[in-house]
């Protein structure tokens, strides 16, 4: 069962920033004929076919057809159809699988994959000799396909607004617009058509639609090469913004702070507000060193204060290794943190091959079956996995700590920050307090790395969907939360632009809504 919960290095630098990789003495892509076009579009669909459990449920769940876009991107392939072409119909396939595991291998992947994966032998059959086209691919994109504008747009409250103040030729905009339209039509309606040319579309599932906050990053979004946007500002008046391709805006205040995923660079944090009697640990990335210290770090706060309650802060954290949050937590958990797992893997040509199972070996084993009483999906056929797994166990030396452990989360969780979150709709000690990370959530596993036979193109799917606890089959999607408190648009201006530290004691005390939960909630007890 290794193979199934061992989290991958492959897939820990999801959310990290992409590493340089040094530019080739020449950048020129392989030709490729008609007939190797099509043999690699038709691999592609079918190995996404085969291995994504995903793209079902986004038929069944949200209404994208991966099959229909794939057919209709198939018949773009022609005999005058260039190698730079092909690659923008190969990623919009990708895109059109609408998930954060299924895309083409950039630098940073490709290099850890060279490092370890191929090594470990947890890649098959690319060898890193295979890679060179991969980097080049990735160059190109860059170069050629995306934009490098930023407009700092943030998605609250089902809309979008500018965050920051900005000029652009001559002209300033004020801070806090709501964007009503791109290019003529409602802004909604515009990213909602947008599966084949922006991946992972978020899934706002209180107000029903899709969003992405830098939809304007591929070119083909520009008409003619412009970007025509329409804002309204807090007094309905009404500013248009037609922007050049690969321009920029000049932001008229400095941002202090990036709503997102945390970086490398962002610190462990903690604090103890004596007063309250409460701990406050802000954890960048499951780490498990960074578990390690808030353990050591809380032990010595708990041996000479009072403390009422735990607060964890995971917001922006992409997530690492589960053990981070077990040694967090096993010496102040009352009781074992468990789920009763259902995981479901297709049961397709491919995957059978590739773990060498068969029907007999199947029912053979107790931790598989193909039957499972909760609600799944209705295609494709699937094998399961179902066990009872514990994910933190307290430990035999436990801290004097019998309060509420609180999860602050944001919507830039993911992995195995995203499991922790999950873990608390099953005890009544974890309470979770935030945002919903607005994508497919659930206990996930390593993304099968495969690579098309002529073009060489390496990209990932993901293989594992999580059916734990399932009343519908649209609470697939996981990632509840507790309490809700959603920024404000106010609120996202002012952790922006401020100059102090947003995850200081006096901000989190003063100005940070979700730690205002906390409060409120233990002043409660």
């Amino acid at each position: 069962m290794k193979q199934f919960f061992s989290i991958s290095i492959i897939c820990l630098l999801v959310a990290c920033s992409s590493s340089k990789q040094s530019t080739s003495n020449s950048d020129r892509l392989p030709e490729l004929s008609y007939s190797q076009m099509i043999e690699d579009h038709d691999t592609l669909v079918s190995l996404i076919k085969q291995t994504s459990p995903i793209v079902y449920f986004n038929k069944e769940v949200r209404g994208i057809d991966f099959d229909k876009h794939a057919k209709s991107l198939r018949k773009q392939i022609n005999k005058k159809t260039t190698t730079k072409e092909f690659l923008q119909i190969v990623d919009k396939t990708l895109n059109s699988a609408q998930d954060g595991h299924t895309n083409r291998l950039g630098p940073a992947l490709l290099d850890n994959m060279k490092k370890y994966g191929i090594p470990l032998g947890l890649v098959k059959g690319i060898d890193s000799t295979d890679t060179e086209n991969s980097y080049k691919y990735d160059r190109y994109f860059n170069k050629e396909v995306y934009t490098n504008l930023d407009l700092n747009l943030m998605y609250t409250s089902g809309e979008y607004y500018n965050l920051l103040p900005f000029s652009y030729q001559e002209k300033n905009y004020p801070t806090s617009m709501k964007l009503i339209s791109c290019n003529g039509i409602a802004i909604h309606k515009f990213v909602n058509d947008l599966t084949e040319l922006a991946s992972p579309l978020r899934w706002d599932r209180t107000n029903k639609r899709t969003y992405k906050e830098n939809f304007y990053r591929h070119s083909e979004v520009y008409k003619n090469g412009r970007l025509k946007l329409v804002f309204e500002d807090k007094a309905s008046k009404i500013y248009e913004l037609n922007i050049i391709k690969n321009d920029k805006v000049n932001f008229l205040e400095e941002r202090n702070w990036k709503y997102g995923y945390n970086s490398s660079k962002d610190s462990l944090i903690t604090h103890y507000f004596d007063k309250q009697g409460i701990f406050y640990a802000k954890l960048p990335r499951m780490e498990e060193h960074l578990g390690d210290s808030i353990n050591r770090r809380l032990g010595n706060i708990i041996q000479k204060n009072k403390v009422n309650a735990v607060v964890i802060d995971i917001r922006g954290n992409g997530g690492g290794s589960d053990y981070t949050y077990s040694k967090v937590l096993n010496k102040i958990v009352k009781d074992t943190l468990r789920s009763n797992l259902i995981l479901g893997i297709n049961w397709s040509p491919f995957t059978r091959n590739y773990f060498e199972y068969n029907r007999d070996s199947i029912q053979k084993n107790s931790l598989f079956t193909f039957k499972v009483n909760v609600p799944t999906l209705k295609e494709p056929e699937m094998f399961y996995i179902k066990m009872r797994n514990n994910f933190v166990v307290p430990d035999s030396v436990k801290y004097p700590f019998t309060g509420k452990i609180y999860i602050l989360q944001d919507r830039f969780i993911y992995s195995a920050s995203s499991s922790l979150a999950s873990l608390a709709k099953n005890s009544e000690q974890l309470i979770n307090i935030g945002e919903t990370p607005d994508l497919l959530g659930g206990l996930q596993r390593s993304p099968f790395v495969l690579m098309l036979p002529n073009s060489k193109v390496i990209f990932r799917v993901e293989p594992q969907i999580d059916f734990t606890d399932n009343k519908t089959a649209e609470d697939t999607f996981k990632n509840n939360v507790e309490y809700p408190v959603p920024y404000s648009i106010d609120e996202l201006y002012l952790r922006t632009t401020t100059k102090e530290n947003v995850f200081g004691k006096e901000f989190l005390y003063n100005h940070d809504a979700m730690f205002k939960k906390v409060l409120a909630l233990e002043n409660n007890q």
